[in-house]
């Protein structure tokens, strides 16, 4: 060939070189969190036993459960916990529950040589519960509690997530309490991009420089009236679910690269549950979505390992 068209061969072999590269080094942050919400019995008026099962490893590095037997089984795949003391200081609609001080006291001596072994990273404060399950005072009087821990064990961190965007303003004019580290909002309502906008505009100014955000997306599809589901992209199959859930995920997580305040993914949820037990559109979850468990699994790889 001539000289030229040689040096173009090149040239293009070299752009393609440079694309892939920098394709694979695009995500280079690391995450501190990638967990599901997982329910571990049947779901009922919203509410379940939440913890993690053992065929997410190798997908993720985090759990949320109580279970002591399911912290040493998940270690052992490489999940470290974030345990999960909501009934430990709070009675829903109650505030504090009376004895919350001897069953911590009793909790710590327990969590502690778990905590030495860093099967237990941190802890996870609660779900939803502003407002009306209880006030910002009970939630500093737990975080501060939480504290002592963490200030002897610095690795620790805490995290509650919030539902909707009403919860807003409980905290306007008073920030997001110092001993709380991660904030995560679940709104599957919301597109990628008006999530992204409600955290900026809304969560951001309420954080102090220590504190930073975890994205829940959406994960889960239907096999019932699955064109009118808004997540299954006017499709007529699961598939059609599972390939329309990857795309919002990857939307995700583009932001989350992009965005130094995010730190970790909650996606919503693992386990796949009957019809009756969530709400229209969502009872089948990531376990029974091949092209979204791999998608999570590839994002997976960019969370540092426990």
């Amino acid at each position: 060939f001539p000289p030229t068209v040689k040096m173009l061969g090149r040239l293009v072999i070299f752009c393609l070189l440079l694309l892939v590269a920098t394709r694979a080094e695009a995500p280079s942050k690391k995450f501190k969190c990638l967990l599901f919400y997982t329910c571990v019995t049947k779901e009922v008026h919203n509410q379940c036993e939440e913890s993690f099962t053992l065929d997410q490893a190798g997908i993720v590095n985090t759990g949320t459960t109580n279970n002591f037997t399911t912290i040493n089984l998940g270690y052992q795949k490489g999940i470290a916990s974030l345990f999960a003391i909501h009934d430990t200081f709070f009675v829903n609609g109650h505030g504090m529950r009376a004895d919350w001080k001897q069953r911590w006291a009793k909790l710590k001596i327990q969590l502690v040589p778990l905590i030495e072994a860093k099967k237990v990273v941190g802890f996870f404060i609660g779900d939803e519960l502003f407002p009306g399950k209880i006030s910002v005072q009970n939630f500093t009087t737990a975080l501060d509690a939480v504290g002592e821990l963490k200030s002897k064990y610095p690795w620790l961190y805490t995290w509650e997530n919030e539902g909707g965007t009403g919860w807003i303003k409980v905290f306007k004019g008073k920030g997001i309490p110092a001993g709380l580290d991660v904030i995560s909002i679940d709104d599957y309502y919301l597109s990628v991009d008006q999530h992204r906008e409600f955290y900026e505009k809304e969560i951001y100014p309420l954080l102090s420089s220590h504190q930073s955000v975890f994205l829940v997306p959406g994960a889960y599809g239907t096999r019932h009236n699955i064109s009118k589901s808004p997540w299954c992209g006017g499709g007529n199959t699961l598939e059609d679910c599972d390939k329309f859930m990857v795309k919002r995920t990857q939307d995700y997580f583009q932001w989350a690269v992009a965005d130094p305040r995010v730190t970790g993914f909650a996606p919503w949820h693992w386990d796949t549950r009957q019809p009756d037990e969530v709400s229209a559109y969502k009872e089948v979850g990531v376990v029974d979505m091949p092209l979204l468990k791999a998608e999570w699994k590839a994002i997976g790889k960019h969370v540092v390992p426990h």
